[in-house]
């Protein structure tokens, strides 16, 4: 696989995919209960209540966008530069619902939603980011060993 190439796609793409997968999912569990030890996140708000959530969105969100990058892969001359600039779109609207959460209706939807549980929502979405880019960008990482 070229240097200009998305690692999405392969006889061996399937072990990029899954590395992909549980890295953001070990990520974001880190995440949440360094945040749940450290900030007084209230047991109401469901997002962190338990792992479960955590490991589901993580799960469907870092899968779709690997879908993305396959399809940015197939379909673009330079499909790295491309997904870079998806996924910071991406990520950007990502956060909008968490920033919901502080106004009156989203608290209101999302009982509990502090300061610090909604960072650490955010948190948790730069860093499933993070590893989904640097899993499918960096050459080395996308080499199924």
């Amino acid at each position: 696989m070229g240097a200009e190439r998305l690692a999405v796609t392969g006889s061996r793409a399937w072990v990029v995919w899954l590395r992909t997968i549980l890295g953001a999912v070990a990520a974001n569990l880190v995440l949440r209960a360094a945040a749940l030890a450290v900030f007084d996140i209230p047991p109401e708000f469901e997002p962190l209540a338990v792992a479960g959530p955590t490991v589901f969105l993580t799960v469907v969100g870092v899968g779709a966008g690997l879908g993305v990058a396959l399809v940015a892969d197939k379909r673009s001359e330079n499909p790295v530069p491309l997904f870079r600039r998806i996924v910071l779109v991406a990520l950007l609207l990502s956060l909008v619902p968490d920033l919901w959460m502080l106004t009156d209706g989203g608290s209101a939807a999302f009982p509990g939603a502090t300061v610090p549980a909604v960072v650490t929502l955010m948190a948790q979405h730069v860093a499933a980011a993070a590893v989904v880019l640097w899993s499918v960008t960096n050459p080395i990482a996308g080499t199924p060993a």
